[in-house]
């Protein structure tokens, strides 16, 4: 804003009007400077105060982002975007938790703040907390109708709970809905996917990803169909288009190393792996993808290095948490909360669970067992690092990203009689876990070492020579263990009478604000 001498002094809602252009334009730098003049003119200026606080988070800067928000909820106890945009802000950083009763809190305000259902859909999906993002979609969608990536979202979630016919009755009215826009075409074959349809979800996949679009993910998926339908030459095109148009997608990085040993490529597969953990070092479905095409080079004491369970996996025994009688105590109430928590759907299809049930992503801050559990597994996860650490394993991937600042996502798990958990690994995690909740009374000590926790096997669909050598270890009431998120790992099917309920989590570096 330029003055002129003969100019009144500018108000504060004046100064307000140029920031927010400013912003739309993305000049950031004179739109802080503008909004901080006209708050300094107006402290209860709460609109100024809410779009700085957007623009620091935007530029990465969350404490002052953090700082404005909650000065704006103060002074507009009743608008429910502020704590919209905190809980936005919380996301960025992570802490879902707080993202969530931000939300909630918003929608106490006012239960027909439609983007602050969104958000809170989108959230309680992210973190399999199934059944109510449906119901929040629902609601938006009663509001809505028009809304196509709301239907989309609920769509997925519907495959998820196993309601699959609803869900392709959502995807052809978003199909119809959108005159068959790509995006709604990829949700499409992701659905298919999700429900084996390959050869439908391929066709799908190929006008999804007409020339014009740049959705990698469609593009990875298309590949995952082909590859299942044995095309992998198919495959790797799709594949190398993926990472083309997005050169940071290691699950398209990772897949296309399969699907290049697959077709006989086994050096350009350890080449872009090698290629892309030189500029992500650490990242973990990467990191998988090389250790199995060390494996399939005959480069086995490297692939070694990577897959060494004697080195990388610990085991640890937990005590009694202060204010529980002893173990058996605090287990017994661990048990009952998964078994009756809202969030357990059975067999959720995204997930590896066959043969049981998996709870959403559970919140120590609502249960004083939950804390003690997070307590204790935050204690052993820095013992364990530091044992990693003595071990000289520094500039190992297990110890990358390197960052003193990260988050724990727990889940619970409970497994039938013919139950287990399918081969899986966990990227988003550094290192990964599970605490022995309570075994069935019958299955400690098969000789078929049914119920057993194994290391080493990846799923039927990725490639290799030979079967990597594989590690058990037999679960036990009380016990910890740890590993990194790379490893492939699968439980035994046990036959005995009685539940196997166990607790896992990973550990999520948080290194940076993720810009929204």
């Amino acid at each position: 804003m330029t003055l002129q001498a003969d100019d009144p002094p500018p108000d504060s809602d004046a100064l307000l009007s140029e920031a927010m252009a400013c912003h739309r334009q993305g000049n950031l730098f004179d739109a802080d400077y503008l909004y901080a003049q006209a708050i300094e003119l107006d402290p209860h200026n709460a609109q100024a105060l809410r779009l700085r606080g957007i623009l620091a988070r935007e530029r990465g800067d969350p404490e002052t982002s953090l700082s404005l928000l909650e000065q704006a909820v103060t002074l507009r106890k009743d608008n429910p975007e502020p704590l919209g945009e905190i809980a936005l802000l919380r996301m960025a950083m992570g802490e879902l938790g707080a993202a969530e009763a931000a939300l909630r809190k918003a929608l106490q305000l006012d239960p027909n703040y439609l983007k602050g259902l969104t958000n809170l859909g989108a959230l309680l999906q992210q973190r399999g907390h199934l059944r109510e993002a449906a119901e929040c979609y629902r609601k938006l969608l009663d509001a809505e109708p028009g809304n196509i990536e709301v239907r989309c979202n609920l769509a997925k979630v519907q495959v998820d709970i196993g309601e699959d016919s609803e869900a392709l009755t959502e995807c052809e009215t978003a199909l119809n809905d959108s005159n068959r826009h790509p995006y709604v075409l990829a949700i499409f074959g992701a659905v298919l996917i999700d429900l084996e349809r390959y050869s439908d979800a391929r066709d799908v996949l190929i006008e999804a990803t007409s020339p014009g679009t740049d959705d990698d993910m469609a593009l990875v998926n298309l590949a995952l169909a082909c590859y299942q339908l044995g095309d992998a030459e198919s495959s790797t095109v799709h594949l190398h288009q993926a990472v083309e148009l997005n050169p940071f997608n290691a699950r398209a990085v990772a897949d296309l190393a399969n699907s290049l040993g697959a077709i006989g490529k086994q050096n350009d597969a350890l080449r872009i792996c090698e290629e892309f953990l030189h500029r992500h070092p650490g990242e973990r479905l990467v990191v998988g993808a090389y250790a199995l095409a060390l494996h399939n080079t005959g480069k086995g004491s490297e692939a070694h290095k990577l897959t060494d369970c004697a080195l990388l996996v610990q085991k640890h025994s937990l005590p009694a948490p202060d204010g529980y009688d002893d173990l058996a105590e605090f287990n017994g109430q661990l048990a009952d909360l998964v078994r009756t928590h809202p969030s357990l759907v059975s067999n959720p299809v995204s997930k590896s669970t066959f043969g049981g049930d998996q709870t959403g992503e559970l919140n120590p801050d609502t249960n004083p067992v939950l804390a003690a559990l997070e307590k204790a597994c935050k204690e052993t996860i820095g013992a364990a690092v530091e044992r990693y650490r003595s071990a000289q394993l520094e500039q190992h991937p297990v110890l990358q990203p390197a960052t003193d600042k990260w988050a724990l996502r727990t889940w619970g798990t409970l497994l039938r009689k013919g139950g287990q958990q399918t081969p899986h690994m966990h990227p988003l995690g550094s290192i990964s876990g599970a605490y022995y909740v309570q075994l069935p009374p019958d299955m400690a000590g098969k000789l078929d070492k049914s119920g057993s926790l194994e290391f080493g096997r990846p799923p039927e669909r990725f490639y290799r020579l030979k079967e990597p050598e594989r590690t058990l270890y037999e679960p036990r009431e009380g016990e910890l263990i740890l590993f990194p998120s790379w490893f492939w790992h699968q439980t035994i099917p046990f036959d005995t009478t009685g539940d196997r309920i166990s607790i896992a989590f990973d550990v999520i570096p948080q290194t940076r604000l993720q810009v929204l």
